[in-house]
């Protein structure tokens, strides 16, 4: 082997004398192409960061949108969640380290009775009993137990440790816990799902959604015929309060009307008279089983269609036919009154509704805040001279005068019917020297004008009108047709027709403010189609009863009546005690008379600011440049 080894060396190897083929020549080394590394990411990262194309390569795109050089590979296993981690018990029985709703009497009883039976079936045992929670019966928040004993396997029999609602209907009666629940989810904005989870966060073991929402179901329909009934009794009663005071006409009466869709957008002042919804009609075009029906391809139609439709509006129908609505609610209150004059907004025709209801001419009034709006649009869409508002920002000084001018002329109209108790004749008469007062304390001649003809200016430098919406309470430089504009703008609320209209001062403040209470228990960002009408009824409620009160009634008609004299009910009255003060607070002077000293503060503050534009829909978009035709 040695040999034939040696014999191949001398044949193929290196030959003494040979030149090399690169003597004297420069070597030069190419630089070597490194191959793309490969990589596997985690499981997480792999699912948000990496983009499944056509051609199925797994590819990484970076902020401008190139293809990062690593090939990737599988990801990585999963590494387990911390909610994963929590799924092993870390204790025997981690049931019994929870928190569950029992009846302390009803678990008194059990544990009393559980004792003696175990120490006379188990004579000499001195084991101890705890929660049988392998064998515990949920029944929505409510639960049946049983007790064992830990030494010698003894049972008890099942206990339940809630009161069951009164119902002759057959079957499992509910839980006065799970009716009581649903009863307070509907004065809220949360859902069930949603009240699931704060139990969850609060280590407490929840119903289940679907036995949740069959409860909200039931619930909501009891509430809703409830409510008519009690609406129906409250027109009843104020019947009887119109003859009591010697009405000649007991069952007429005055109402105002507002519709509210699904527009986030209201607003409400305070409002000092006694609002009670007499009626109220609910328009429902969502139907989730209709939803369902659609999506496998089966075409039905609402309202009415084959098993249970939420909605009672076809899915094509105006959402703004305050006319059909407000007809609906009329037929409801006909049962016991007439109505004599309608307040609107002037944003609807719902008048033609109650006249179509009710067979009769009814008397129309306007809202004073919304025809103060009028005009303070009008005074908005208004071409004023440039000299007229001073400095660069004209068009915000001119949105500003707008709020200071229905302020006034809103001021001067109320202090006028009560100057002259109510007599529109002579308000009628006084008013025009009243609008051009107003005109010349603007333009700087407030003085003799405003001493002899205003309501609410006295003409003094020391008791005169703030203009606290205007900045440094400057006189606006008015010329003759300036002067003509603002008064024909003045009109719109203080003219003789306007004056007509809005002769008894009222308006739909009543409305905006039961908005409020709406809003509250059946908000427009949360959809609620099956639960819709009960919610809006139980509102309704709430605002006829006050809370405390309300969630007696509530409760008692629906078989979960409140323990008398107990904490719950100290607390009910606290907290309508505490409602009722913060709305009566609101309506003295001394509150108004903050909230104006703060609103002035702020406009002070805005005012000395430059403004600038910071916010316009489309203000980064490219403009399009456009030539004229």
């Amino acid at each position: 082997m040695a040999r034939k080894r040696k014999a191949l060396s001398k044949k193929f190897g290196f030959q003494k004398g040979n030149t090399p083929a690169t003597k004297g020549k420069k070597l030069k080394f190419e630089p070597k192409i490194e191959s793309e590394p490969f990589m596997r990411l985690p499981h997480t990262v792999f699912e948000s960061r990496v983009s499944h194309k056509s051609s199925k390569v797994l590819e990484v795109h970076d902020v401008e949108q190139s293809v990062c050089p690593p090939m990737l590979l599988r990801p990585r296993p999963k590494i387990p969640e911390q909610i994963d981690e929590y799924l092993d018990p870390t204790f025997p029985d981690p049931d019994n380290h929870t928190y569950k709703h029992y009846v302390p009497s009803l678990v008194s009883i059990m544990w009393n009775s559980t004792i003696k039976k175990h120490a006379f079936e188990n004579n000499g045992c001195d084991g101890d009993l705890d929660f049988d929670s392998h064998a515990a019966q949920k029944w929505g928040f409510a639960w049946r137990e049983r007790l064992k004993c830990v030494t010698c396997g003894f049972v008890g029999q099942y206990y339940k440790l809630y009161h069951e609602v009164n119902s002759p209907a057959p079957g499992r009666k509910a839980a006065t816990i799970n009716m009581g629940i649903q009863a307070g989810l509907m004065t809220t904005s949360i859902s069930n799902k949603s009240f699931r989870d704060i139990t969850l966060t609060c280590n407490v073991i929840p119903a289940n959604l679907s036995g949740m929402q069959k409860l909200a179901n039931k619930v909501g329909s009891v509430i809703v015929n409830f409510n008519q009934q009690d609406m129906k009794d409250i027109r009843e009663s104020l019947v009887a309060e119109n003859e009591m005071v010697g009405y000649a006409n007991p069952v007429l009466v005055n109402v105002e009307t507002d519709g509210r869709y699904n527009n986030p957008i209201f607003n409400s002042d305070v409002t000092r008279s006694k609002l009670e919804p007499k009626f109220v009609f609910t328009g429902n075009k969502l139907c989730k089983v209709a939803s369902r029906l659609r999506n496998k391809g089966i075409e039905v139609l609402c309202p009415n269609h084959a098993g249970h439709c939420s909605a009672n509006l076809a899915e094509d129908s105006v959402i703004g036919n305050e006319t059909e609505y407000a007809r609906q609610c009329t037929i409801e209150l006909n049962d016991k009154l007439k109505i004599a004059h309608v307040t609107t907004d002037g944003d609807s025709k719902a008048v033609n509704g109650i006249t179509n209801a009710q067979r009769s001419n009814v008397k129309i009034l306007r809202d004073v805040r919304h025809l103060a709006n009028s005009m303070k649009r009008a005074v908005q869409n208004c071409t004023f001279s440039l000299s007229m508002f001073s400095g660069t920002n004209k068009r915000n000084l001119k949105q500003r005068f707008g709020l200071d001018l229905k302020a006034r002329c809103t001021a001067e109209l109320t202090y006028a019917f009560k100057a002259h108790e109510g007599k529109l004749f002579a308000v009628k008469n006084h008013m025009p020297a009243v609008i051009k007062a107003i005109v010349l304390c603007y333009s700087g001649g407030c003085g003799m004008s405003c001493q002899i003809n205003s309501y609410v200016c006295a003409g003094m430098p020391s008791d005169h009108w703030q203009k606290g919406f205007l900045p440094n309470k400057e006189p606006l430089k008015m010329t003759s047709d300036d002067e003509v504009l603002v008064e024909n703008c003045i009109n719109v609320l203080l003219g003789p027709k306007s004056l007509e209209l809005v002769r008894f001062l009222t308006s739909t403040q009543k409305c905006e403010a039961f908005n409020r209470t709406l809003q509250r228990c059946n908000p427009k960002i949360v959809t609620h189609s099956r639960n819709f009408s009960g919610r809006v009824h139980t509102a309704v409620h709430l605002r006829n009863h006050k809370f405390g009160n309300s969630t007696i009634l509530r409760t008692k008609v629906l078989g979960a009546e409140l323990t008398p004299g107990s904490s719950v009910i100290k607390h009910l009255k606290q907290n309508q005690h505490a409602d009722v003060y913060c709305s009566k607070r609101k309506m003295l002077k001394e509150a108004k008379c903050l909230r104006t000293a703060t609103r002035q503060r702020k406009y002070d503050l805005h005012a000395a600011k430059h403004y600038k534009i910071h916010y316009r829909s489309g203000i980064a978009d490219p403009k399009v440049q456009s030539e004229k035709i």
